[in-house]
Formats: C-alpha cells, structure tokens, sequence
C-alpha cells in the first residue's frame, strides 16, 4: 500500500514538474482548445457511423436504411460534417501549439501560428502529383494526414515553429488593439526570417520524405509504428504487447490506422463459419485472437477502456472540469469514440492518467483470457463493429451468451477500480491548489 501511495505521489509530482514547462504547458492547453471540436466531430461520428451508416449499430437493429426518409441523403451529410470538422484538426493543433509557445516570449504569436499551420499542410503535400502517374493522383494534399491521426507530428510541428519564431524573430512583438498598415508591415518585416526559415525547412524535409513514403511525413510515422503489429497471432504475450504499445501511441497523439479490428481476419472468418455449422461458438477453433481478447472485452468505450474512466469521475471526481468533460464526453463513449476524453482531460500526454489507461485494458485482457482458458465463456465468434456499445460487444458477438455479458461487466469493475485511485488523488491535488472545486 505504501508503495501504490508512493507511486501516486511521484507521478503528481510529475505531472506539476511538466506542467511548469512551457513547451509542455503549450501542448496541454492546445488539447483543451481542441476539445470543443472533436466532441462535436464525435457527436457527429455517432450519428454519422452508429445510426447513418449501413454497417452501423441502432441501422443493423431498427433497419433505419429502410424506412427513415432520406437515409442516404443523411448519410451524406453527416459524412460531409464528418470529414469537414474531423478532417482538419490537426492543422487547428499545429496553429494553437506554435501560437501558444510563442506567446509568452513576446513574439508575434499570430504569426507563428499561421506559419505552423502552413507548414503542417506542406508536409502533407502529395508528392504523387508530380511523379510519372500524377494523373492518377485525386488530391493535391494527404488529407488523411490533416484530422485527428495528424496530431502528433502537428504538434512537433507547432513546438519547432514556436522556438523558430522566439529565436529568430528581430524583435518584441507590440500587440495593437486596433492594427494600421504601417504596424502590419512592421510585423511581416520583422518576422520574415523565421518565417522563411520553417517553410523551407519543412517544405525540405516533405519533399525528402516523399521519396521514402507516398504518405508523407505522417503516413512514414505510422508505417513504422504499425510494423510491431503485422504478426500478433494467438501468443497471449504478443497480444498483451501489441495492446500496451498501441495504446501508449494513443497517449502522444498517434490516432488512427493503428486497429486492431478482426472481422475480416483469417482465424475470425473460421470461427463463424464454426458457429455458424453447430449453432454456437462453445468450442470454436480459435478462442485466443486479438479479436477475442482486445476488441470484444478490452476496448469498452474506446482504447484505454476510458468508460469506466468516466464512471470514476462522475462517481468519486470533484473536479468541476473533469466532471463537465466527462458529461459532456458520455454519450459519444458508449460508442466508442473517445477522442472527446483524450484532448479534453486531457489523458494525452498525463502521467497520471496514462497508468490506468495503460493498465486497465491489460486487467480486462486477463480476466477474458482466464474466462476463455476455464471455458467459462465461448470465444466471441460473430461480428463486431466499432460503433457496438462497448459492454455489449462481447455478448452480442458470443451470439447472446449471458457469460460473456456478466465477463464484460466485471471488466468494467475492474477498470472503473483501476481508475478510482488516481482520480481519488486528483481531488486531492485539486483541494490542495487554486482551482474550482465541486463538494
């Protein structure tokens, strides 16, 4: 016990060390100046994905495509809400960080934000235009890269910008509550040679890259980050591997390609086809797969099983913050989408809550596969989609096996139990500092 209270307090003392750093503290508050946009790009996801979308959880039990006028018109709609507010996140993360960096060093902040901004979307140039098939090519920039699985690399981007402009910059920037020509001209003159200096070097470096990756900066990344995953298999320790480093990318910001979604995988398609000739999946070929373990039991309201985080903030948190984020964040959980926690929190890049966020699907892991390994449950055997209620993936994908629902919510004990102890200290961190706190 003593040694859990150390730990606490370690990572408390931490997380207050990293906050006093300015680079550090510019990163926390670009996530909360993002978070008001992905929640709505998370309501949005639900409705789009969960209800619009054909594959979509509330359309596969209501038939919605069948009788709701203008589904598809819906479906069009929300996607283009979808791709427009989603889509370009991480070039709002690269402007706010550089802008927020900059700003306490009396630099032209506005500048530094526009530039990082530009200089984010020239790393995403698509290079394929100018190749033998360009033609071929459907758009002049990577957009892929520019929503929310962009944000990493955006923020690199940010912080380079940022101490570009404060070393570099000729002068202190003079704020003007109402600006005149001749003061624009000024600001252009004196932040001209930072302002040259990013663009050439990320326009540079975009270019070099492009001969490595047609994805860009961004797509190298995660083709690198993605290669740990390419043979997972049925080894327990290779999944609890790939879980943990997968889940850490979350934390800094590397969102996206990185699933682990089985549907389609070889040992998935035999263990239907199995269910499907005996009316059961009791004694499937395959109980022990990414898909088994991971996706049914392990991602309850998203990476991290961050539902349960939820229910600890909103059982035992007094802070308002948490609280509201928390709200605010419910609904667009119970679907999985979780982004909303990650930024608003913010989980990413927190210390304290990176250790249950690590460890609670690790705790959910074991407990499935303990339940698999004494067949107290059979292997989750029909398809799950991501849009699926978290709690109720492995019980739907078992074919309705009460074992497999009474699993996932001991998991989600679990995991809320896992989480307690560090909001628990929060309240702690909260009472003992300036900030608003809710009896």
């Amino acid at each position: 016990m003593r040694t859990i209270k150390s730990l606490l307090l370690g990572l408390q003392h931490l997380d207050q060390t990293m906050a006093q750093q300015r680079y550090f503290r510019a990163i926390r508050d670009t996530l909360t100046l993002l978070f008001p946009f992905v929640l709505i790009g998370a309501y949005i996801n639900v409705l789009n994905q969960a209800i619009f979308q054909k594959s979509g959880f509330f359309n596969h039990i209501y038939y919605l495509s069948h009788w709701v006028p203008g589904f598809e018109d819906l479906a069009s709609y929300t996607g283009m809400l979808s791709v427009s507010v989603n889509g370009l996140l991480a070039v709002i993360a690269a402007f706010a960080v550089a802008n927020l960096v900059v700003r306490p060093t009396n630099r032209d902040d506005l500048m530094a934000g526009l530039t990082a901004s530009l200089s984010f979307v020239m790393l995403n140039f698509n290079f394929a235009l100018f190749s033998k098939d360009g033609q071929t090519a459907t758009s002049q920039f990577l957009e892929g890269n520019l929503g929310t699985q962009g944000i990493f690399l955006a923020l690199l981007v940010g912080l380079l910008t940022g101490w570009l402009f404060s070393k570099l910059a000729r002068r202190p920037h003079v704020h003007q509550l109402i600006e005149t020509r001749t003061h624009l001209l000024a600001r252009a003159q004196a932040n001209l040679l930072p302002i040259s200096a990013t663009l050439l070097i990320f326009g540079a470096l975009g270019y070099g890259v492009s001969y490595l990756s047609n994805g860009g900066v961004n797509g190298l990344v995660y083709q690198l980050f993605r290669y740990p995953f390419g043979h997972v298999g049925q080894v327990m320790l290779l999944i609890f591997s790939a879980t943990l480093l997968s889940n850490f990318f979350w934390l800094i910001g590397i969102i996206g390609p990185i699933s682990f979604s089985g549907n389609h995988s070889v040992r998935t398609v035999q263990n239907l086809e199995y269910a499907l000739q005996h009316g059961s999946a009791w004694g499937a070929p395959n109980p022990i797969t990414m898909h088994t373990i991971f996706d049914a039991f392990a991602n309850i309201g998203g990476p991290g099983m961050t539902l349960a985080l939820i229910i600890a903030i909103l059982w035992r948190s007094r802070n308002r913050d948490f609280r509201l984020v928390a709200k605010t964040s419910l609904i667009p959980s119970l679907f999985n989408f979780n982004q909303p926690l990650l930024v608003g929190l913010p989980i990413m890049y927190s210390p304290i809550l990176a250790v249950p966020f690590l460890l609670a699907p690790m705790a959910s892991m074991g407990i499935t596969w303990l339940a698999l390994k004494l067949q107290f449950m059979p292997p989750v055997a029909y398809p799950i989609y991501r849009t699926m209620p978290g709690f109720l993936m492995g019980w739907l994908g078992t074919g309705g096996d009460w074992h497999a629902l009474l699993v996932s919510a001991l998991n989600l004990t679990v995991a809320t139990a896992i989480y307690l102890p560090f909001i628990l200290m929060n309240n702690q961190s909260e009472l003992g500092g300036d900030h608003d706190v809710e009896a």
